[in-house]
């Protein structure tokens, strides 16, 4: 019975040996585990916009570890992890593009940015606003998404681009860097005054001037010439025309340069001729006749009346032996003659008064001298010639119309 009772006592202790081991070892396991989670993690300091926070995280890749801290980029933010090792920890910096709205001289221009202050802002622009006062914000100020910075009482250049006169709280830097604050862009014609490596200062004016070409063609007359010819036959001082001229036409392409919507050169740059022109050809008398005649008022005398016509016929003479008797040179009317001066314009003619003038084919000549018989016929003519006596064979006899000018001296 005794042992009976002892081996029962027996095995109610190896139960609560069993039971007390058991409850040992699943301490042992919960403690341990919980000792190898604290040393699978480190701490990681984050700056999200200017705000500093500390984590303690697992996560290996930094996006992990802003994901562990329930922190979200945006498309255009940045993140520098030059100060973060993984599994070691350090500083993930996040940089965030907020859109601010700076007032100034009553112009309101938005420029993105990734300063987290105010002041670091203005300067991450490129503007001088000069001392705090003169902005509704203090330069500690954070950045807020859609904020407006106004700046009052600073500095400032005036930049006129496009049609716009826009004042800017700008006076270090470059004419170059002005641009980049107004977000204005150049052309590759397009130039500034004054240049853009110009350095700015205080009230300074800039102007833009947009530059463009403008190329077309036009169709344009080609204007004929005139080539006058000399015509010995016809009387000084009047023309003939032997040949009409005609226009030609050219295709004309010309470049213009544009600076603000105004042209200021227009070249051509190339011309094709597509109707040639057709010069004019006229001939030019250049047969020398006598003065105006110097009317005496007689209207008519033996039978002739002034202005009358009639059919002649002429011969010619000169001052030779040969022709003129003696050779002296002496007309009938006393005016002296000679082979080798100036043609005169005499002619002999028994049937008008002397002094008489007529017009033979268009040049006047003066009745000076008698002839033969043969020159007592109306109409009949012998032209004096101081060409010499070859000449008169040369020019020979001829028909002729005759008109009287004059009657008479």
């Amino acid at each position: 019975m005794k042992q009976s009772r002892n081996a029962a006592h027996q095995s109610v202790l190896k139960k609560i040996i069993a039971a007390v081991i058991a409850t040992l070892l699943i301490t042992t396991v919960i403690t341990s585990t919980a000792f190898a989670d604290s040393l699978g993690k480190y701490d990681v300091t984050i700056i999200d916009g200017g705000v500093e926070s500390t984590i303690a995280t697992a996560a290996k890749e930094p996006i992990d570890v802003l994901q562990t801290a329930g922190i979200t980029l945006n498309p255009d933010d940045k993140m520098d992890i030059s100060a973060f090792e993984q599994g070691e920890g350090g500083t993930i910096v996040i940089e965030r593009l907020n859109a601010v709205n700076v007032k100034f001289a009553g112009n309101v221009q938005t420029y993105q940015v990734y300063a987290p202050t105010v002041g670091e802002a203005l300067d991450e622009i490129g503007l001088t606003a000069g001392e705090e006062k003169n902005v509704n914000y203090t330069f500690g100020d954070a950045v807020q998404d859609g904020m407006v910075i106004e700046i009052k009482n600073a500095p400032s250049v005036t930049l006129t681009a496009d049609g716009n006169k826009v004042k800017y709280a700008k006076v270090s830097g470059t004419v170059s860097d002005l641009l980049a604050v107004a977000g204005v862009k150049l052309g590759k014609d397009d130039y500034t005054k004054p240049a853009l490596n110009t350095a700015l200062k205080a009230g300074m004016s800039v102007s833009v001037n947009r530059v463009s070409f403008k190329t077309y063609t036009k169709t344009k007359k080609i204007k004929f010439k005139t080539v006058k010819k000399k015509d010995k036959k016809l009387e000084q001082g009047k023309k003939k025309v032997v040949k009409k001229g005609k226009n030609g036409k050219k295709k004309v392409t010309y470049t213009e340069k544009i600076v603000n919507g105004k042209v200021v050169s227009k070249n051509v740059v190339k011309e094709v001729v597509t109707k040639k022109a057709v010069r004019k050809v006229v001939k030019v008398g250049t047969k020398a006749v006598d003065p105006d005649v110097k009317p005496n008022g007689v209207q008519s005398k033996n039978g002739f009346t002034l202005g009358q016509k009639i059919s002649g016929r002429y011969t010619h003479y000169c001052a030779c032996a040969t022709c003129n008797g003696s050779g002296a040179g002496t007309t009938s009317s006393g005016r002296k003659i000679h082979n080798g001066m100036k043609d005169p314009h005499y002619i002999a003619c028994n049937w008008l008064p002397m002094g008489s003038v007529i017009k033979v084919d268009g040049v006047n000549y003066t009745v000076v001298d008698r002839g033969g018989s043969g020159l007592s016929r109306t109409g009949r003519i012998d032209i004096f010639t101081p060409a010499g006596h070859a000449a008169c064979y040369r020019l020979g006899t001829g028909s002729c119309s005759i008109t009287i000018v004059r009657l008479g001296w």
